[in-house]
C-alpha cells in the first residue's frame, strides 16, 4: 500500500495505539492532543484479558498497581467478597497513555500538542485546523473520546449511541481492593478503583430527566450522598473532583453503524467500544486501534468494520442486548445472595471481571450455579440440579 499522511485527532489510547501501529507500518502519522499528558477520569483497570492479548502490557507493568480482591456491594447492602487467581493491573490514566504515546513516537508518529477545532474535505483528503496550524492528510482516524467532534462530522446519525455521565474524585486514599456498588433503580453503578497513589472514585448513570447538564448535576450530588452514606472515611474534600461523558451503548442496533470508510475511522470511545455492562472501555480502544491497523497493513483499510465486527463485535452487542438484564436490582441481588455462600457463583464473578467469561453462556453458567447454591441452601448437601430461569 502506497504511504499514506495519516491524522489522528485524540492521543488516549486508542488514538495513540492507532498512531503506533500505522507508523509501525512506515505511514507518516500525526497524532493530536493539545492536553496530554493529563489524568482521565476512570478506573484505569486493565483485565488479564486485555494483558494476555497485549503482551507489551508487561513491560509496564511495574507503574501499575496490581489487585486480586474484589467486593460487590448489592442494591441492599450485602456484601460480595471474592479473589482472583491473577491481578488486575490498574494504571494512572496519564501514566499508561504517556507509555503508549511514547512508542508511537518511538515508531516515528509525530505529536502535534494542539487541539483540532475543525476537519474538513479537501482534495480528497481532510484538512485538519488545530489552533492556527493546518495540516492536509489522506485517512483520518478519530479518537477523541465520547464527547468528541469527529464523530458527529463523520457519523451525524450515530443510531443508538447515547453518552452517559460520570462524576468523581481522585483522593488521597488507600483501598486493598476494587469495590463496586449498584443501585436500587438499576441506573448504574459506583466504583472504587485502588490507583498506585490515589484512590480513584466514580459514579456513572445513564438515562433519567433533563438534559446532560441536569444529569449531570444529579450524578454529582448522588455520589456525594453515597459516599456520606456508605463510606464516610473517604473525604471527597481532600481529593480532585472530575466529571465525563462515557459511551454507554444499550441499543443493539447501535453496532450495525459502521465506524470507518475508505479514508477514515472512528476508535475507542468515540466509535463508542466500551462493554456496556462492565464499562471496560480501554481493552476495546486498544481493539479497535489494532483492527483498524489490520485493516490498514492489509492494503484495505476500508474493511475495518469488517475486522472490529468480526473480532469483537458479537461480545459487545451482546452486552448492550443483556445490560438491562444485569442491571437488574432483583437479579443483582440474587447473585450477591447466592454468591455469599457459593464458591461457583464467586468463580463466575471472577473470570468476568478477569474478562474470561463471555457473555454468551455467562447467563447459562449463573443459572446452573444459582440452581446448585439454591438446592445445597435447601438440602444442606451438594447436588447438579437442572438449571433454574433467572
Amino acid at each position: 500500500m502506497e504511504r499514506l499522511r495519516i491524522g489522528v485527532v485524540g492521543a488516549g489510547p486508542a488514538g495513540a495505539y492507532a498512531a503506533w501501529q500505522a507508523a509501525r507500518l512506515g505511514h507518516e502519522v500525526m497524532f493530536f492532543d493539545h492536553r496530554a499528558p493529563w489524568e482521565k477520569p476512570c478506573g484505569g483497570g486493565i483485565t488479564v484479558k486485555a494483558q494476555d492479548d497485549f503482551p507489551w502490557i508487561a513491560e509496564i507493568a511495574t507503574l501499575a498497581r496490581g489487585v486480586i480482591e474484589f467486593r460487590f456491594l448489592s442494591p441492599e447492602d450485602r456484601p460480595l467478597e471474592f479473589t482472583c487467581p491473577r491481578e488486575t493491573l490498574i494504571f494512572a490514566r496519564g501514566t499508561l497513555d504517556e507509555e503508549i504515546r511514547k512508542r508511537a513516537e518511538t515508531a516515528g508518529a509525530r505529536r502535534v500538542k494542539r487541539k483540532v477545532q475543525h476537519v474538513e474535505r479537501e482534495n480528497g483528503g481532510w484538512r485538519l485546523d488545530a489552533q492556527g496550524e493546518s495540516q492536509v492528510v489522506d485517512f483520518l482516524v478519530g479518537a477523541d473520546g465520547a464527547a468528541g467532534k469527529t464523530r458527529e462530522r463523520l457519523v451525524p446519525d450515530f443510531h443508538g449511541y447515547r453518552r452517559s455521565i460520570a462524576a468523581g474524585f481522585f483522593i488521597p486514599a488507600d483501598l486493598d481492593r476494587i469495590e463496586t456498588k449498584f443501585f436500587k433503580d438499576a441506573r448504574g453503578y459506583l466504583w472504587f478503583f485502588p490507583r498506585p497513589d490515589h484512590l480513584s472514585v466514580g459514579l456513572c448513570l445513564w438515562g433519567g430527566d433533563g438534559g446532560e447538564d441536569a444529569q449531570g448535576r444529579e450524578t454529582r450530588v448522588r455520589l456525594l450522598q453515597l459516599l456520606r452514606t456508605h463510606f464516610p472515611a473517604l473525604d471527597p474534600d481532600t481529593g480532585k473532583g472530575y466529571g465525563a461523558f462515557i459511551p454507554t451503548i444499550t441499543d443493539p442496533g447501535c453496532w450495525k453503524v459502521d465506524r470507518g470508510g475508505r479514508d477514515w475511522a472512528l476508535v475507542g470511545d468515540a466509535g463508542g467500544f466500551v462493554d456496556a455492562i462492565t464499562g471496560e472501555g480501554i481493552y476495546y480502544a486498544l481493539k479497535s486501534a489494532r483492527a483498524w491497523g489490520r485493516a490498514l497493513e492489509a492494503g484495505r483499510p476500508e474493511t475495518y468494520d469488517e475486522e472490529w465486527r468480526g473480532e469483537f463485535g458479537d461480545e459487545l452487542e451482546k452486552a448492550s442486548r443483556l445490560v438491562h438484564l444485569y442491571y437488574k436490582p432483583a437479579f443483582i441481588e440474587r447473585v450477591i445472595g447466592f454468591g455469599r455462600a457459593s464458591r461457583g457463583i464467586r468463580t463466575v464473578m471472577s473470570d468476568l471481571v478477569m474478562g474470561r467469561q463471555s457473555y454468551l453462556t455467562l447467563r447459562r453458567r449463573l443459572q446452573r450455579e444459582i440452581a446448585r447454591a439454591g438446592w445445597r441452601r435447601l438440602t444442606g448437601r451438594p447436588s447438579r440440579p437442572r438449571a433454574a430461569r433467572v
